[in-house]
Order: C-alpha cells, then sequence, then structure tokens
C-alpha cells in the first residue's frame, strides 16, 4: 500500500465539506471519568477546536485497545503555561452536522483515553509548532497489571477450579473497567485450570483465545471497541449475521434508495459511500492458510481423544494410537464465493506440523487450537475492502427527495460498530463490478477529523474472497490453453 496509510489515501480523494463546518468537536485534556464528574472543572482543560490539526481514533479486531491520535497547532497557549504529561486523561467528543435542526443527535464518540507520547514538531508546511498527542483507550489496567488467576491458594485451585475460555474471561475482564460481551452462538468446549502468573490482562486474554476451542470450523475472536467493550465473538457468527448496511457509491444512492422501496426491502438500509480502495494480502502471507495436517502425542490409550476428530496412528514401535493427526482444509471458503487464492497453488502448500504432547489436565484441542486458528486466520482474511464515509451525509433525513422510513427518523446518524456484516456494492456510474462486490465484515474503523473537512470514517472490510470468478481467470486460461494445443497434436 506505500507509505501512506489507507486512510489517508482515501481523505486525500474525498472531496472538501461545505464552506461553514458544524461538526461539534470536544476535546478536554486532565478529565476525569463520567462518574466522577461533579462539576465544570472535572471535564479537564477544553482544546479549543481552532488548534486542532488532525483527530484520528482507530479501532480495529486485530489490536489490542483502540488508539488515538491528536495533533494540535502550539499557539503559545499549551508551551507558556504548561506541558503536556503522559499518564493523563484526554476526553474526546464527536457530534457530526444534522441536517434536521429540530432531531437532537446524540455524540456519535464519547470516551476517554489516556496520553501514552507527545511529539513535538515543525510542520514544514506552515512553519508552525504541532503537538502530536499519541493516547490509548483509558484501561492501562488491561495492558499493564499482572493478572493473578485464579487468586485463591495453589491447594484451594488444583482442587477444581476449571472453568471454560468464556468463564474465565468473563471474570478476569470484569476485574478491568472494560465490558465483556459473549456473542457466540454455542458456549466454548475447552474447559480445563487456567493458570497465569506472570502474563498482564492483555497477553493473558490473548493466551486463552488462543488455546480456545468452538469447532472444528470455527474461530474463537476477541477485540475492544470505542466504547470499552470487550467483545468475544466467533467467525460462525460473524460470517452468518444479518446485514446492517449496504453501501452503495453516493451517485447511485438516490436509485438504489429507491429501489428497495419499491421492492419492500425495508429490512435494508441503504448508506452511501465517497471512495472505494481494495487489497488483497500478499501471497506470501497465506503461510499456514492452507491444508494442514497436525500431529499430537498421546501418551495415553485411545479412549483419551476423539478418535471420530483425531484419527489414531501408529508409528513404527510406538503404542497404538500414540499419535492422533487432525487436519486443516485451506480450500473451505467461510463467506465469499470464490476463493482469491488459486486451488493449485494451495495444494502445493501441503504441511505437517507437530503440536506437541496432551496432557489430560488440558482440554483435547488445547495444543491444536494454536495453529488451528492461525490457518483460519490465515485463509479468511485475505481480502480487504476500505470505503470512506461522509457522516453528515450518513442522515437520512436529509434525503427529501427520498421517502423515509420511522426508523430511519428515531436515528439522526447511522452507528457502524466493529464485527457487524456490511454489503458493499462496488458499482460506479459506468460499471456494475459484480466481482469485487459482496459481503464483507467490519475489522476495522477509522475516525477522522480535519479543518474543512467532515467528520469521516474509514470502514476496513474483511471477506476470504469474491462473489464472482471472472471471465480471465487464470485457472479457466490455462485449461483453455492445454485444452487447444492437446487439440492441435
Amino acid at each position: 500500500m506505500g507509505k501512506k496509510n489507507v486512510s489517508s489515501q482515501l481523505m486525500e480523494s474525498q472531496s472538501s465539506a461545505a464552506s461553514q463546518q458544524t461538526d461539534i468537536i470536544e476535546l478536554y485534556y486532565g478529565a476525569t471519568s463520567d462518574e466522577n464528574i461533579k462539576n465544570k472543572q472535572d471535564l479537564g482543560q477544553p482544546i479549543e477546536q481552532d488548534s486542532i490539526v488532525e483527530i484520528r481514533l482507530t479501532e480495529t479486531i486485530f489490536g489490542t485497545l483502540p488508539k488515538l491520535t491528536i495533533k494540535l497547532f502550539d499557539t503559545g497557549e499549551w508551551a507558556n503555561t504548561f506541558a503536556f504529561r503522559a499518564g493523563n486523561n484526554i476526553r474526546l467528543r464527536i457530534t457530526p452536522k444534522n441536517g434536521n435542526p429540530d432531531m437532537l443527535v446524540p455524540p456519535y464518540i464519547d470516551c476517554f483515553f489516556t496520553l501514552e507520547g507527545i511529539n513535538y514538531f515543525i510542520d514544514s508546511y506552515t512553519s508552525k509548532y504541532i503537538y502530536e498527542l499519541s493516547c490509548i483507550y483509558n484501561c492501562e489496567k488491561y495492558i499493564n497489571q499482572v493478572c493473578s488467576w485464579p487468586e485463591t491458594e495453589i491447594t484451594a485451585m488444583l482442587k477444581g477450579y476449571k472453568k471454560t475460555s468464556k468463564e474465565v474471561l468473563d471474570e478476569i475482564i470484569g476485574q478491568t473497567s472494560l465490558k465483556f460481551t459473549y456473542l457466540c452462538a454455542t458456549d466454548p468446549t475447552d474447559k480445563m485450570l487456567w493458570l497465569n502468573k506472570t502474563l498482564t490482562y492483555a497477553k493473558f486474554a490473548k493466551h486463552i483465545m488462543d488455546h480456545a476451542w468452538l469447532g472444528e470450523n470455527d474461530l474463537p475472536m476477541m477485540y475492544i471497541n470505542k466504547n470499552g467493550k470487550f467483545v468475544y465473538d466467533s467467525l460462525q457468527r460473524l460470517k452468518t449475521q444479518g446485514i446492517k448496511y449496504s453501501y452503495v457509491f453516493e451517485e447511485n444512492f438516490i436509485n438504489a434508495k429507491q429501489k428497495n422501496l419499491e421492492e419492500n426491502k425495508n429490512d435494508v438500509v441503504v448508506k452511501p459511500y465517497q471512495n472505494i480502495l481494495f487489497y488483497d494480502v500478499p501471497y506470501k502471507a497465506f503461510d499456514d492458510g492452507c491444508n494442514v495436517q497436525m500431529s499430537q502425542y498421546n501418551p495415553y490409550n485411545k479412549s483419551d481423544l476423539d478418535t471420530e476428530k483425531q484419527k489414531p496412528q501408529k508409528i513404527q514401535d510406538e503404542q497404538e494410537y500414540s499419535y492422533r493427526q487432525y487436519e486443516y482444509n485451506g480450500n473451505q471458503l467461510h463467506m465469499a464465493n470464490v476463493s482469491n487464492k488459486s486451488p493449485k497453488s494451495i495444494n502445493l502448500l501441503n504441511k505437517r506440523q507437530y503440536c506437541g504432547i496432551y496432557f489430560k489436565e488440558l482440554h483435547e484441542y488445547y495444543n491444536v487450537a494454536p495453529l488451528h486458528h492461525k490457518n483460519i486466520r490465515n485463509s479468511f482474511f485475505t481480502h480487504f475492502c476500505y470505503i470512506s464515509l461522509d457522516m453528515n451525509e450518513q442522515n437520512d433525513t436529509k434525503q427529501n427527495d427520498v421517502q423515509v422510513s420511522n426508523e430511519d427518523k428515531k436515528r439522526a446518524v447511522s452507528y457502524i460498530n466493529l464485527g457487524e456484516k456490511i454489503h458493499i456494492d462496488a458499482a460506479d456510474t459506468q460499471h456494475q463490478n459484480p466481482i469485487l462486490s459482496g459481503d464483507f465484515i467490519v475489522s476495522g474503523l477509522t475516525h477522522v477529523w480535519a479543518p474543512n473537512t467532515n467528520y469521516t470514517i474509514v470502514i476496513q472490510g474483511v471477506s476470504d474472497g469474491t462473489s464472482e470468478q471472472g471471465y480471465t481467470s487464470y485457472d479457466n486460461i490455462t485449461e483453455q490453453a492445454t485444452n487447444t494445443s492437446k487439440k492441435s497434436r
């Protein structure tokens, strides 16, 4: 993608907003949490909107906590009064411009962050000093403090503190300021004695998720959104959920909205996007996202492991059933109609890997799970789509020439969240583009605001392939060429 990130590329190509900027941006330095606010002083030191160069908030299913970057012009106020200090809180509130003056719109973003790093430099274009503040969601305990689990004495632990990954995460996340949410359709089958005395909450949570087990065709996932919600999710739920919004190119929005009304598709909410960009993971990243045979040594007898899912193997003079083999098929599609990986290439990537020794104290798939999850991740997260949304254009009540349902009138601004399923229509005014159009999982959200532009969200959507094969498929061309060559002989 080059040196610039995707959100910057889309923002550069996005048209400027109207001459009058009416988004409400509120920044407070040294703010306290909501429950401790008693007067105006508790809100912290307000940072004037005129001094803001850029605000960039990123939340992703691939990261730990949401991150915030703020760039400020130094007009002399900060340097002459006090300095920013790492560890202090910053409160951010963003309320998009509302096309209906009679409708009260709550802030789309209202959350606290902790200042982690401060960079002070001269802008090459304006020759002005700029503060660059790097912040992370306000939950330092989650990333910095060691999580001792269980908290009881060792003798008590060993007597029966076996819990599933869901139960353990619910309890340890409850010790932080994050809010635990379980969205999977079924409970995990990984009850065991989970132990930790050295890892932080964040690292222990990742360790649990690496070894958690939801089933042969499922992938346990965790992510934290801008509202401090810790979500325990699964790929199966993500791909089978209903579509939240259908996004179309802004020039096609009116026609698409009217078509839905004519076809009585009231359950599909159509929204406009301004720019679009696609990106496929480089081929080398398919490491382990292919067909894999995993072997696990079992020092016990055949009854200690499921013989239907883990096939027994007798190797040389070892006792019968001493090794169990588990297979993963990288050709399996989860959501797309056509894989963006060539089947011929995938077949060349077959691997055999050893997963360690099975112990009765661990759940059956404890050692298999990390490699199994890695394979699904590398197989699924391959096809990315980025669309930019002008949040001032996401208000249905602004579209006067289109009928608006009562439900849409209740929400002036469309809310999009991590983990939701959306449909993206890649067609422009001249091309239908059925190959790239399709369903995506919202894997990342970048919230951007800068002077003379409207509040914008860049959505990162992910899938495991495309909707259609296309007429110039390499495999088809190769097959046709081979057949032609045979006929000519």
